[in-house]
């Protein structure tokens, strides 16, 4: 089943909304996925960048997107001294960036050979 573009962005602005408030939450009140915290949040930004890929229309629209969300994310955690017990951490920063460009190259990966295949 193929979503209209529609759907995708309702479901691209809802996944930002759930990043947000869970990086947001106190500390005390986030779930513990028992996952390495760097891995986290690296999964949870290639997952953010793959839903993005494919809303953009060409390959300027979907670099800007990237940036775009990789600024998102560096405001988040800046954000996130603001929630109690949580703290700035560029380690993190960092983990979502990666996660970033690998959910961009993964994408581009995966549309470039399905559209290869389909030939």
């Amino acid at each position: 089943m193929i979503l209209s573009r529609k759907y995708r962005i309702l479901l691209f602005l809802a996944y930002a909304l759930v990043i947000t408030v869970m990086s947001l939450l106190p500390a005390q009140q986030s779930p513990a996925l028992g996952v390495w915290d760097k891995f986290q949040h690296f999964g949870a930004y290639l997952l953010f960048m793959m839903l993005a890929y494919p809303l953009a229309s060409n390959h300027r629209w979907r670099i800007a997107s990237s940036i775009g969300i990789i600024a998102y994310s560096i405001a988040v955690e800046y954000a996130q001294q603001l929630s109690p017990g949580r703290h700035t951490s560029y380690e993190d920063a960092f983990a979502n960036s990666l996660g970033v460009i690998s959910g961009y190259l993964l994408t581009w990966l995966l549309m470039h050979f399905t559209m290869r295949m389909s030939k």
